[in-house]
């Protein structure tokens, strides 16, 4: 049987220590186009234990689904997200450069839609921005969904404001770089800020000591996600080593991984 962690009465499976998520990066991002709702909606149905995706902030200040600062790698326009109002955000298309695009229109999502439409759904929020910390956290609260999102950036200003919110939040960069010497001495961490320490295989050529490292934060009670692995023997390895979570553009292959 499974336990989940919980504060309160309400459970949290992205907080968990003892379980193998299966988390889809920016949605089912092999096969449709990221951070879209169709994305979003194909992960689920695949059977994802969690959604990711990323936010960033339109020039009047709403918060939608866009992983890049600008829109030329995704959508059919060009320039900052920044720089366009929400009205003209969803003119455009963020599949019209996905491979093998057929001329479907996917809108660019909101935050709102998003929690709204996937509120039954863990979610794992990557905040890209500063500016986007606050917008995000309201429409968190806005839903009730404190106890089903997990926050987290490469920003470390934003990891900053948000432990100070009490939300579930990933260990910032900083934070987890910190863990390292601990993690090879051996030693247990005094208990952290965040809930998640999340980690990346590699980072600038040099190899994260993920193991041992998630060995050191299961001591102090915090699980491991790893991003972004596609590979299901490399997954199925972690797992092994006690990862709780593994980021993934293949969920399908990593779900048949699982049970396999």
């Amino acid at each position: 049987s499974v336990t989940f962690a919980t504060r309160g009465q309400v459970t949290n499976p992205l907080l968990d220590p003892n379980v193998r998520l299966v988390i889809a990066h920016r949605g089912n991002r092999i096969a449709a186009p990221e951070n879209t709702v169709t994305a979003l909606r194909q992960a689920v149905d695949l059977g994802a234990d969690a959604i990711e995706f990323d936010v960033r902030l339109t020039r009047d200040g709403i918060p939608v689904l866009m992983h890049d600062a600008d829109l030329d790698r995704t959508t059919s326009a060009r320039g900052r997200v920044s720089s366009y109002l929400l009205s003209e955000l969803e003119q455009m298309n963020a599949g019209a450069r996905f491979p093998g695009n057929d001329g479907s229109q996917h809108p660019i999502p909101t935050l709102e839609e998003v929690l709204d439409a996937f509120r039954a759904t863990p979610m794992v929020i990557e905040v890209k921005e500063r500016r986007a910390a606050e917008p995000t956290e309201r429409l968190v609260r806005k839903f009730g969904l404190q106890m089903r999102i997990l926050i987290g950036s490469a920003e470390r200003g934003v990891m900053e404001w948000f432990y100070r919110t009490g939300l579930p939040t990933c260990a910032s960069m900083l934070d987890a770089a910190l863990l390292i010497p601990i993690a090879l001495l051996g030693l247990t961490p005094a208990k952290p800020r965040y809930d998640v320490l999340s980690v990346t295989p590699e980072y600038h050529g040099f190899r994260i000591p993920i193991p041992r490292m998630a060995r050191a934060a299961r001591r102090a009670g915090v699980p491991t996600q790893v991003w972004t692995i596609n590979d299901p023997s490399e997954a199925r390895l972690l797992w092994a080593e006690g990862i709780s979570g593994i980021v993934t553009d293949d969920p399908a292959a990593l779900l048949r991984a699982r049970s396999g």
